[in-house]
């Protein structure tokens, strides 16, 4: 019973940990998740009253009921405090998702069904399915190209931008399930864009092996949330590219550097918006004993490339030309609806001439900066590229004369992936000294 002294020197040392506030309550992960889907009730109701588009409009009043009732058992789990908190959250998670993007999808798809008219999808799918009876009828899928400031290739009854097919080839496969009468409203393209969104993020995100309630927040950005969930029901393209993306990225993390290049060549072969990252990936893609690959994986990328797009380039290269480059830059002299009021765009609204040199200037300034930039400071792992590469496509949103707000979800979905891929830290532990006594390690 006597009391033993400790000398002072090993009462001070205290670990991190203890320091650092317990997250309960509203600022708990589960916490987070209530404000998010509360806050996406919110753009769900703005969506709903504003947007010019159909689809976007179905897809707002169809979610905020999904998004509030989530928001409300969130609220209430976060006062009970279940004992598996992150099973609780998947399954709130799965259940809002359900609610606010698989609900509205197969809604839509019903109305645009039953209505025979192109209403309740988003234009880019219509433009996808056009191009896959073109190419199932042994057409060429690009039509549309101007001369001298007049469209030629013009489609009847669709808006004169819808007449273009702004994608690389591979695109189409979204395209022919419509084309299969047998398939009814199975065969919508957003469907297959579904599909191929869910499948590739699920597969990735295994293959990143990052914690959990890391892979489940990547889950709910992609296809929960806003910044996904407008896209799914509605058909956005751009998941799938990012799905697949993410597929070829965390093949990189895992040194299959041949699995990559697969990957990432076959979404290079649907869109231009998956080129960025793919390139970045080479300064650190390694094969399985370490060694650099990116000769390899650039040479796999390639190849897949040029199978899907020579044929179509040598089979009229004006044509090619017109729908996968001019049009997306805004260089074709037709207007999209997809430009948004972004500072390179308000640029050229004001100096329609200033276009061109804004387009030049960026490549002029960007690509030596970006040399540079890679020079001295070239991304170390696969969280660098990917933060590195949503940089660049901030940099390219705000300054490009013709671009849109929904490509946000590139360095949205980006940035969380450099986070996915971050190692976690290794948090200070106490442990107990055989003498009794506190220490830190």
């Amino acid at each position: 019973g006597r009391r033993r002294d400790v000398p002072r020197r090993r009462l001070i040392p205290v670990t991190l940990a203890a320091l650092r506030p317990h997250r309960r309550g509203i600022v708990s992960p589960l916490g987070v998740d209530a404000w998010l889907f509360a806050g996406s009730a919110v753009f769900a109701v703005l969506l709903w009253s504003t947007s010019d588009l159909s689809a976007h409009r179905d897809w707002g009043r169809d979610a905020i009921a999904g998004y509030l009732a989530c928001a409300a058992v969130g609220a209430v789990l976060c006062v009970v405090r279940p004992r598996r908190m992150l099973v609780a959250r998947a399954m709130l998670t799965a259940v809002c998702f359900v609610l606010v993007a698989f609900v509205p999808m197969v809604l839509m798809v019903r109305d645009r069904a039953t209505s025979r008219r192109e209403l309740h999808v988003l234009p880019e799918v219509a433009v996808i399915e056009r191009a896959g009876h073109l190419l199932a009828k042994g057409h060429d899928p690009y039509v549309a190209y101007v001369v001298n400031g007049h469209l030629v290739g013009r489609v009847a009854g669709v808006p004169r931008y819808e007449a273009f097919f702004p994608y690389f080839p591979a695109m189409t496969a979204f395209g022919l399930p419509a084309t299969l009468g047998a398939l009814g409203a199975l065969g919508d393209g957003r469907l297959w864009m579904a599909a191929v969104t869910i499948g590739m993020l699920l597969w990735g995100l295994w293959l990143a092996r990052a914690p959990p309630d890391r892979s489940l927040r990547a889950f709910q950005v992609m296809c929960v949330l806003p910044t996904g969930a407008i896209f799914l029901a509605g058909g956005g393209d751009d998941l799938p590219i990012l799905a697949i993306s993410l597929v070829g990225i965390a093949m990189v993390a895992r040194r299959r550097a041949v699995a990559s290049g697969v990957a990432f060549g076959i979404a290079m072969a649907m869109k231009l918006t998956a080129w960025p990252l793919a390139a970045l990936s080479l300064f650190v893609v390694r094969d399985r004993e370490g060694r650099r690959a990116a000769g390899r994986s650039a040479a796999i990328m390639a190849a897949i490339v040029t199978a899907f797009v020579i044929p179509f380039a040598i089979w009229d290269p004006r044509t090619f030309l017109s729908n996968v480059i001019e049009f997306p830059l805004g260089l074709s002299g037709v207007d999209s609806p997809a430009a948004s009021p972004l500072p390179g765009h308000l640029l050229v609204s004001v100096l329609p001439a200033a276009h061109r040199a804004l387009l030049v200037g960026l490549v002029i300034v960007g690509t030596p900066l970006l040399g540079w930039w890679l020079w001295r400071r070239p991304p170390a792992d696969v969280a660098g590229v990917c933060r590195l590469t949503a940089i660049v496509a901030i940099v390219v949103m705000c300054v490009a004369p013709a671009t849109r707000v929904g490509y946000i979800v590139y360095p949205v979905n980006l940035l969380v992936w450099s986070w996915l891929f971050t190692p976690p830290a290794r948090e200070d532990h106490a442990v107990e000294s055989p003498a009794g006594t506190t220490a830190v390690t």
